[in-house]
């Protein structure tokens, strides 16, 4: 039997001398099948942290952990064979019942040993199992990282050539296994557009250890389509623990993507797809660059197409959005490829022609660019012709972009001054009018403030009576420099400056008071009438100011009349047809002047409280000559019979066209036939005497 201590004195196999594994800074312990510990050597107090001699006569199970007393069986069978098995690691019970990690072997002691069981060497690895499990779940992590992350994380060799890992997340993110990437070599998948860019990265980061680089490129995917990577690279060639490239690829093509989208819609018409006015100043400077190098014109032509706010109400905005879209394509076809067609906005566009040897090429351009527009659009079911009013300017590269398109912007309003539908050249006449435009534009302010203005009077008369039954208010303005001048030239300056405003009320004010003088509404039932522009109409402020100027002139308001174009009806907003009903219920008179020049008049009078129609000049100087004319006037008068609206005839310059007036029964017309426009002092001693030629007929 051996004892605690291994002497064993009856035993035939002699005695068992401890010595080797007392002095082992293992543990030390001899099992017996049965009894359990036989044996503890000195080292069990500090791996085990228990007393040799208490832990003597303990079983397995006592202090082994019970996932781990299976394998500790088995390896002791196979001990029992081999004479050795192990080392495995098991789990064991400290003295403190903590559970820590052990490297066990099994020796079968010699037979001569006098060892009555076999021996197990138990060493504490607790440090090293738990340093492993924590880089085992580090690096799982890692792995979950790395197969979620948003970007491939590869490690080249030092040349560069071949992959030695790979990122699980490549698969998701580029389309490759791991396996068939690491086969690949890495300029396979750039895009040759960009292979001299990355190569030279490359090639700059090798040759500089803790270098670093990073760009942008087109890379291969897995399913054959080109994306946008970014790409960072990272010599760590010299630290042992890699020993080569680190390269992290990221997919930014959505990004990419929307940036150029972005970028498009910042530079690109919305509707049309063509360069808007950013992108078209790029490229004439660009154009007008080349031009100073090569000794070649340019030729800038501006279109505006006439009347197209007409179109636009007449077939609906869908199908004039349509129309636009046609007019881009026909115009961007008339012209080359290196050539820029451009959408500034609304209807005008804008084309740039390079290499233009002179201005008989330019005109020739120009001129086809209008054919294109002359073919009729299809338009629902229907045909609708257009035209367009064109400018052409001519740079040779020392001007600047924006007077450039100024210039053909300038050329383009002379066109349509001279009856649209037409081409003008920017040159000294439209350079005249463009100064003289600005000269009025600067000093049209100061004529308002310093009484330049003059209001002059045309006398309306009844084609019934022949008796004056009202007048229209019409502004001149009094220039110190060059005299009388008419509102064609300076009404459309102060329009698009704003001044309109300021001058449409002082005119309202000035004819009211006028009006008030001479009886209008008491004495005389008469009515003045004042033209309204679109943009005092479209102030809120509008019907207040009426208001104002009727209590202050003190006349009734059924004495006066606004008269408001067609065209400004077309470009008012939702609003005007209550703010004239208000007009109306004030007692004022509305009149839609120029009627008939318009493509929606019955939709006008049915939406608008109008109770008057002035037929446009242009109907009347036909009547007697045309038979379309007449047509037309006769059609009116009888649509203002059925609407109960009284009609006046504008611009009757001749006997026949008030005969024929008179004949179809219009109520009342002016012109230079019966009374031209004057001062105050000139028309008053007509408004009590009837035009001879009407009384006289009348009486006959």
């Amino acid at each position: 039997m051996v004892t605690a201590n291994g002497s064993d004195p009856g035993s035939e196999r002699g005695t068992f001398d401890g010595a080797l594994l007392r002095h082992s800074s293992d543990a030390a312990i001899v099992v017996h099948p049965q009894r359990g510990v036989i044996y503890a050597s000195p080292a069990v107090a500090q791996v085990l942290g228990v007393e040799p001699e208490a832990f003597v006569g303990r079983m397995a199970a006592d202090w082994i952990h019970p996932d781990d007393v299976e394998a500790m069986v088995r390896n002791r069978a196979i001990a029992s064979v081999a004479g050795h098995a192990g080392p495995i690691v098991i789990r064991g019970r400290y003295a403190d019942h903590e559970w820590r990690y052990y490297e066990a072997e099994w020796w079968i002691p010699a037979s001569d040993s006098g060892v009555d069981g076999i021996i197990l060497h138990l060493r504490d690895v607790s440090e090293r199992e738990t340093a492993l499990a924590v880089a085992v779940r580090d690096e799982a992590r890692l792995a979950a990282l790395l197969r979620e992350a948003s970007e491939v994380v590869v490690v080249h060799h030092p040349d560069f050539e071949r992959a030695r890992y790979v990122s699980p997340s490549v698969l998701r993110l580029m389309g490759f296994t791991p396996e068939d990437f690491m086969q690949m070599a890495p300029a396979d998948l750039v895009h040759p557009d960009h292979y001299d860019r990355w190569h030279e990265a490359v090639h700059r980061v090798l040759i500089a250890p803790g270098g670093r680089e990073e760009l942008e490129i087109r890379g291969l995917h897995g399913d054959g389509t080109w994306r946008w990577i970014d790409i960072t690279m990272v010599n760590r060639v010299d630290d042992p623990a890699v020993n080569g490239v680190i390269v992290h690829y990221h997919d930014f093509t959505d990004r990419r993507e929307a940036e150029l989208e972005l970028t498009r819609r910042a530079l690109h018409d919305d509707l049309t797809g063509l360069p808007n006015r950013t992108l078209l100043l790029d490229r004439l400077a660009t154009a007008l660059g080349r031009a100073q190098r090569t000794g070649q014109s340019i030729a800038v032509i501006y279109c505006d197409v006439d009347n197209f706010k007409h179109v636009n109400d007449a077939i609906g905005h869908r199908a004039g959005d349509a129309v636009i879209i046609e007019i881009a394509a026909r115009l961007a076809r008339e012209v080359r490829i290196g050539d820029t067609t451009a959408r500034l906005h609304g209807d005008e566009f804008v084309v740039c022609v390079e290499d233009v040897d002179d201005r008989a090429a330019a005109l020739h351009v120009a001129t086809r660019l209008r054919e294109a527009l002359g073919r009729p659009f299809a338009v629902g079911g229907t045909e609708l012709v257009i035209t367009a009013s064109f400018g052409v300017a001519f740079a040779t590269g020392s001007e600047d972009p924006d007077l450039v398109l100024e210039q053909a912007d300038a050329a383009m309003y002379l066109a349509k001054g001279e009856g649209r539908d037409r081409i003008a050249v920017y040159d000294q006449q439209a350079r005249s009018r463009e100064l003289s435009d600005l000269a009025l534009r600067q000093s049209l302010h100061r004529a308002i403030a310093q009484d330049e203005l003059v209001v002059h009077y045309q006398a309306i008369y009844d084609l019934a009576t022949g008796r004056v039954v009202g007048s229209e208010a019409l502004v001149r303005w009094n220039h110190p420099e060059r005299g009388l001048i008419g509102p064609s030239e300076f009404i459309p300056i102060a329009e698009e400056s704003g001044a309109i405003v300021d001058l449409g009320i002082w005119v309202m004010r000035t004819a009211l008071r006028q009006a008030r003088e001479w009886g209008y509404g008491t004495t005389r039932a008469m009515t003045m009438w004042v033209n309204v522009a679109a943009r005092q109409l479209m102030r809120a402020e509008f019907a207040a100011e009426l208001t104002a100027a009727v209590a202050d002139a003190r006349i009734p308001s059924s004495a006066v009349g606004i008269e408001i174009t067609e065209s400004t009806l077309i470009e008012s907003q939702p609003e005007i047809p209550a703010r004239l009903a208000g007009i109306r219920r004030l007692g004022c008179s509305i009149a839609i002047d120029d009627f008939g020049t318009g493509y929606s008049s019955l939709l006008y009078l049915r939406r608008y409280a109008a109770n008057t129609l002035k037929i446009d000049r242009s109907f009347v100087s036909g009547l007697g000559a045309n038979s379309d004319d007449d047509a037309i006037v006769s059609a009116l008068r009888d649509l203002a019979r059925m609407l109960d609206l009284r009609i006046v005839a504008e611009g009757v310059e001749t006997p026949a066209q008030l005969d024929a007036l008179r004949e179809m029964g219009c109520d009342s017309a002016a012109g230079y036939l019966l009374a031209r426009p004057g001062p105050a002092a000139e028309v008053e001693p007509l408004l009590d005497t009837a035009y001879l030629p009407l009384r006289s007929t009348r009486t006959a």
